[in-house]
C-alpha cells in the first residue's frame, strides 16, 4: 500500500502540475487587450485532458486494491500488462530505471481475473525495481516478456539485473512472511503464487546467467 501510495502521488502530481500551469496561462491572456480566444480554448482542452488522466489513474489504483469476488473473463494478457506498465512507468523512470516490454503479438487469450493478474504483474515489477535499488545505472533495467510456451500455455516473465536470489533460500521465496526487504511483509510473492495457482498456472523464479533474476508464470491458453 505504501508503494502504491507513492505511485499514486507521482502519477497524479504530473497532471495536477499541468492543470495548474494551463490554468495560469489564460489568466495572463485575459489581462491582454485582445486575448487570443483560440489559444485559450486549446488550453482549456488541455486542462480537461489532464483532469481525465488524473481520474483514470485513481480508477486504476482503486481497481488494484479493492476487494471483490474474482471475475473470470477472456482477456488479452499483453493489454493487461500494458495497463500496469502505463500506471507505474513514471515512477520507474523517476528511479532511474528503464522498463522494456517484449510482448508476443501472437499471444493467445487467457481466461482469468484481470485485476488479480495485474496485481501479480505489479508485484513482480516493483520487486525487480527494489532489487536494483543500488545497482549501477547502466544495468538498472527491467524486461517484461510474454510468449507462447507451447500451443496451450501462455508465459509471462519479469527480468531484472539486480542482486539476484540467494541460492540457499530460493526454495523459500513463495513462503508466507519470507522476505529479504527490511520493510517487507513477505506476502507479495505468496499471494501472487496463490493467484496464479487459482488460475490453473504455475510460478517460478531463477537467477540469470548474466546477473539478476527472472520471475515467471504460466497460464492455460484459450
Amino acid at each position: 500500500m505504501g508503494e502504491l501510495a507513492t505511485l499514486l502521488a507521482h502519477e497524479i502530481n504530473q497532471p495536477l502540475a499541468a492543470i495548474r500551469s494551463n490554468a495560469e496561462a489564460p489568466q495572463r491572456f485575459l489581462s491582454q487587450a485582445a486575448p487570443d480566444i483560440g489559444e485559450i480554448r486549446q488550453i482549456l482542452d488541455d486542462i480537461i485532458r489532464d483532469d481525465r488522466r488524473a481520474g483514470e489513474v485513481v480508477q486504476k489504483v482503486r481497481a488494484l486494491v479493492r476487494k471483490e469476488k474474482p471475475h473470470r473473463e477472456f482477456l488479452d494478457l499483453n493489454k493487461a500488462i500494458q495497463e500496469v506498465v502505463g500506471l507505474i512507468r513514471g515512477d520507474i523512470l523517476l528511479q532511474g530505471l528503464s522498463l522494456t516490454m517484449e510482448l508476443d503479438p501472437d499471444l493467445k487469450m487467457i481466461r482469468g481475473d484481470r485485476v488479480q493478474l495485474q496485481q501479480v504483474i505489479l508485484n513482480l515489477v516493483l520487486n525487480s525495481a527494489a532489487a536494483m535499488k543500488n545497482a549501477p545505472r547502466a544495468q538498472r533495467k527491467i524486461i517484461v516478456r510474454t510468449a507462447m510456451q507451447d500451443g496451450g500455455t501462455v508465459k509471462a516473465s519479469v527480468t531484472d539485473f539486480g542482486t539476484g536470489i540467494d541460492e540457499n533460500n530460493i526454495g523459500r521465496l513463495f513462503e508466507p512472511f519470507y522476505t529479504t526487504k527490511p520493510e517487507g511483509l513477505g506476502m507479495g510473492l505468496s499471494i501472487s503464487q496463490g493467484i496464479i495457482k487459482a488460475h490453473g498456472g504455475t510460478m517460478e523464479a531463477s537467477n540469470n546467467p548474466d546477473g539478476g533474476a527472472t520471475f515467471a508464470f504460466t497460464l492455460p491458453a484459450h
